[in-house]
């Protein structure tokens, strides 16, 4: 049968078609590649219907079956970029085999040329890919005057040696690993589960947790489209090809890893993890057991860390080889330089401005500083004068200054101890406890400065009363004291102790109810 060329509109993708479609990137070996895949492209077009009418998708077919493809959008001009700029992290032509068929692709260029496309850029095209530079031969034989710049380059590592060849390339970082593991081990079991990986449990078990995370970390607030992102993890969980894999500590989930396996290829999508667990590295440790769980899933030949450097990317990667960025135009070849120099500039204004109006839009909106809510001055009187013995003072061996880094969400202990007075002490409060808290005691009067809370039922009124118990003193605070209520429980293995664990003085309780009866505490009547 002779192959046919023609485009299509983004409506006419129909199931069968988006099936072959995705069938087309698994049939590329150590060439696939997620931003491909109808799931991406459906899932980025779904987010963005008004954007629909502008896209089209040359291609070639050997009936109704895709031979080639390359999803573009369009302007009225005869201008085309690849679908999904600014979100896509790479751009390939999509074909079936691992190895590139140059009639198909002269097929697909001559398919531009008479869709009237006279200007063409692909941003982030693999250089690595034999089908990038089939295609870019191919525009040349249809008339396009093509230029190619290297821009990025991709992060990767080829892995035929399985797991332990990895891991002892690796060796430091995977030293560096297993010592914060058994660090944190001291506070909290760690554990990574798999979701969405055959044998495992299904994707959805897992992906609350995920969500959470990604909100906490800084990438929930670069506003990423939430419902992009949903849609793409569905659709490729829908055809098999999601992985997501959770770091727990004790019950808590700290840090996710989303990745997509396409055949012998693992895309590392995305690392997500709570900012206030930081000193544990919880986004290094989930994702290099992540890395041992997808060997074990077996046929890994190649890792994909996604273009960009960033420190972990740095130091598990070993292959750069570079992304291209494509301008192709059906002018003469001296004026392709001028036009894509005038392109990139029209490009770069609207970048500028558009950043400028942010910071505008910043300035304009930030709060006026006021004098009101000025913190008051208050002070806790004991209802006893014998103080607790042994002292519920902690002793603040290396275990529990993590513990307080991690309550206080701070990157390490130094930093913690930066903000604190040279006589600052921490006490346990109750037996779970309920809180631990800072105390200035070189303060004429005893100074709480800060407070760790495990139990958000006791207001900071309740937790300075029952200080003031434990110590026989008063206790001087501002109503605006920080209160810190951290995701991380008290670990279990260290139990109740001994001390500070007396049950909290009729002032306490009385305050606790008149906070209750004034709605201050989360926790509702009789739960």
């Amino acid at each position: 049968m002779v192959n046919r060329a023609s485009t299509l509109r983004a409506e006419e993708i129909e199931v069968d078609l988006a099936r072959a479609w995705d069938e087309l990137v698994v049939g590329r070996g150590v060439q696939a590649d997620v931003f491909d895949t109808h799931a991406w492209a459906s899932s980025w077009l779904a987010s963005r219907p008004h954007r629909t009418e502008h896209v089209r998708i040359p291609g070639v077919f050997d009936g109704g079956r895709p031979l080639a493809l390359l999803p573009l959008e369009l302007d009225s001009a005869g201008r085309a970029h690849e679908l999904g700029r600014g979100q896509r992290e790479r751009t390939r032509v999509a074909i079936g085999t691992t190895d590139p068929e140059p009639a198909v692709l002269h097929e697909l260029a001559a398919e531009l040329r008479r869709g009237g496309i006279r200007e063409l850029t692909l941003y982030r095209m693999a250089g690595r890919d034999p089908a990038t530079h089939a295609l870019l031969d191919a525009l040349r034989e249809a008339g396009y005057a093509v230029d190619v710049r290297e821009r990025m380059t991709d992060m990767i590592e080829t892995t035929t040696d399985g797991w332990s060849a990895y891991r002892a390339r690796h060796r430091g970082f995977d030293s560096a690993v297993g010592q914060t593991t058994r660090r944190a081990g001291q506070l909290w079991k760690l554990r990574v589960a798999a979701f969405g990986a055959p044998g495992t449990p299904p994707l959805a078990a897992g992906l609350a947790d995920h969500e959470e995370l990604f909100d906490l970390s800084w990438k929930g607030r670069l506003g990423a489209s939430p419902e992009r992102r949903r849609l793409l993890t569905h659709a490729l969980d829908a055809r098999g090809m999601a992985r997501l894999y959770v770091l727990y500590a004790d019950d808590r989930a700290i840090a996710s890893c989303l990745g997509v396996r396409i055949g012998p290829v693992v895309h590392w999508h995305t690392v997500a993890y709570d900012p206030a667990a930081a000193m544990l590295s919880p986004g290094n440790v989930v994702h290099w057991r992540a890395q041992e769980l997808a060997f074990a899933e077996g046929g890994l030949t190649l890792i994909d860390l996604l273009p960009g450097a960033s420190p972990l990317k740095d130091r598990i990667s070993t292959e750069r080889p570079p992304l291209l960025d494509v301008c192709a135009a059906r002018v003469p070849r001296r004026v392709l330089p001028l036009l894509r120099g005038a392109r990139e500039v029209q490009r770069a204004v609207p970048i500028a401005a558009r950043a400028r109006v942010r910071g505008l839009r910043a300035r304009a909106t930030a709060s006026e500083p006021g004098t009101s809510g000025i913190p008051r001055r208050l002070e806790a009187r004991p209802a006893t004068e014998v103080p607790a013995l042994p002292s519920p003072e902690l002793t603040l061996d290396q275990p529990t200054l993590r513990l307080l880094t991690v309550a206080c969400a701070r990157r390490g202990p130094q930093e913690m101890r930066a903000e604190w007075g040279p006589h600052d002490r921490w006490y346990r409060i109750g037996a779970a406890p309920l809180a631990v808290a800072r105390v200035d005691t070189g303060e004429v009067v005893p100074t709480l400065r800060e407070v760790v809370r495990y139990d958000p039922t006791y207001t900071l009124e309740a937790i300075a009363l029952m200080l003031a118990d434990l110590l026989a003193s008063p206790v001087r605070y501002l109503d605006a004291v920080p209160v810190r209520d951290p995701r991380l429980r008290w670990p279990r293995a260290w139990g109740p102790p001994t001390i500070g664990s007396a049950a909290p003085s009729a002032a306490a309780v009385s305050a606790i109810a008149s906070a209750r009866t004034r709605g201050a505490l989360s926790r509702a009547e009789g739960a």
